[in-house]
């Protein structure tokens, strides 16, 4: 078997392997286009990154991998999670995050080394979420938000915040096996 081969096979079974923890929800609602979801209380670290959209979340791993890496006031590993979501916009900077561990609450976190990686608790959240297969172009992205923000006018619910981009798959995995999302916060219209 050559090195292609294996890469591919590896990519299809490690994340099951592995088992990366995800954020808790549970579906609310359902279409062919999107899903609703009720998001629990988490924690995220998240760091800020003035680049351009391709070039954030590279920029933010080197950081907030290193939080969980073990930069942090007491050299403490964290468990990688998944999703890395990434939100903002190109003017005001990209937000850039990854979940903690459900067993970490925001107190027993160690301090960030790095004083541009912070540590935030975060309520759950309704979003409506469109999830896709493929490569972490701009171009698809956009793609996938135009369609989540036109099925989103034909619904029973309006967007109440600003989307966020969730990337779950490693940089090894081939662009047409990743999984990644869309979530915008919404809210049931007429509420």
């Amino acid at each position: 078997m050559g090195p292609a081969a294996l890469l591919l096979m590896f990519s299809l079974v490690a994340p099951r392997a592995l088992a990366i923890e995800e954020p808790s929800y549970q579906i609310i609602e359902s279409d062919d286009v999107f899903q609703i979801r009720t998001y629990d209380d988490t924690v995220i670290a998240t760091t800020h990154i003035k680049s351009a959209f391709r070039d954030a979340g590279s920029q933010a791993f080197r950081r907030l991998g290193g939080y969980i890496f073990g930069d942090n006031a007491q050299d403490q590993k964290i468990a990688m999670t998944a999703p890395v979501t990434q939100s903002g916009n190109p003017d005001d900077g990209y937000w850039v995050s990854f979940f903690m561990p459900a067993e970490h609450a925001l107190e027993s976190l160690p301090t960030p080394a790095n004083g541009t990686v912070e540590i935030r608790a975060l309520e759950g959240q309704t979003f409506a979420a469109i999830r896709y297969r493929g490569g972490w172009r701009e171009k698809l992205y956009q793609k996938h938000l135009d369609r989540l923000t036109n099925a989103l006018a034909g619904s029973s619910w309006k967007p109440a915040g600003e989307p966020i981009w969730a990337r779950y798959n490693p940089p090894i995995t081939p662009s047409f096996l990743r999984t990644n999302e869309i979530l915008i916060p919404v809210e049931r219209l007429g509420l």
